[in-house]
């Protein structure tokens, strides 16, 4: 079961970086990223990944070019970082006046610009994450900080080794033998068990 499921994980992840990957391999500047210097791309990013709604009305090419010149934000290894910049960010940003908090739609634009490091917080991947851990499913995670590091202990632990020993035997290309796309593996692994795609989940328990 565990192997089907991280079949399937690679799947998934190999389409989803297909489709975005002159963002993911980027070589250059946070500014540079077609991610932040590309407007259509932007806006095709928070439609494609339903975070556009989470951003005030009339605000989302102001956040842009705000997140373009956050560099040294996103060059950061912590997740305080993404939390401090969600922070300054949400009066200004987020939807209800800024009662709303902006960290769906800035751990998704970090996890873009650097996955070597960054995932995405995602709703289904935490209730993964609490499952793998053994921990109630529905527990919450107060921050991205709180987050990223029981991630980073699921990617530096049994799991995380499953994926790249199941990847010696799977690489495709240069960047899927490297841990900015086998991280990625592992957050569409944590969907899955958060119930992403149930059907997914019937057809790999009935085949």
């Amino acid at each position: 079961m565990a192997d089907n499921l991280i079949s399937t994980s690679v799947n998934t992840a190999r389409r989803n970086w297909n489709d975005w990957r002159d963002i993911f391999e980027h070589p250059g500047s946070v500014a540079d990223n077609p991610l932040l210097a590309d407007q259509g791309r932007f806006a095709h990013f928070l439609r494609e990944y339903s975070v556009g709604r989470t951003i005030r009305a009339g605000t989302h090419e102001q956040l842009r070019l705000k997140l373009a010149k956050s560099e040294n934000v996103f060059r950061y290894d912590t997740g305080d970082a993404i939390d401090n910049l969600e922070r300054n960010l949400r009066d200004h940003f987020g939807t209800h006046d800024g009662r709303n908090r902006l960290i769906s739609a800035l751990s998704k634009v970090a996890a873009f610009i650097r996955p070597e490091r960054f995932v995405a917080c995602n709703s289904y991947a935490k209730k993964g994450l609490n499952i793998v851990r053994g921990r109630a499913a529905s527990r919450k995670f107060d921050t991205h900080a709180d987050y990223l590091a029981p991630f980073d202990e699921a990617w530096n632990g049994e799991l995380g080794q499953e994926i790249r020993d199941h990847m010696k035997n799977d690489v495709q290309s240069k960047a899927e033998g490297e841990p900015r796309f086998q991280r990625r593996i592992l957050d569409v692994y944590l969907m899955v068990r958060g119930d992403r795609w149930k059907e997914n989940k019937w057809l790999l328990k009935h085949s």
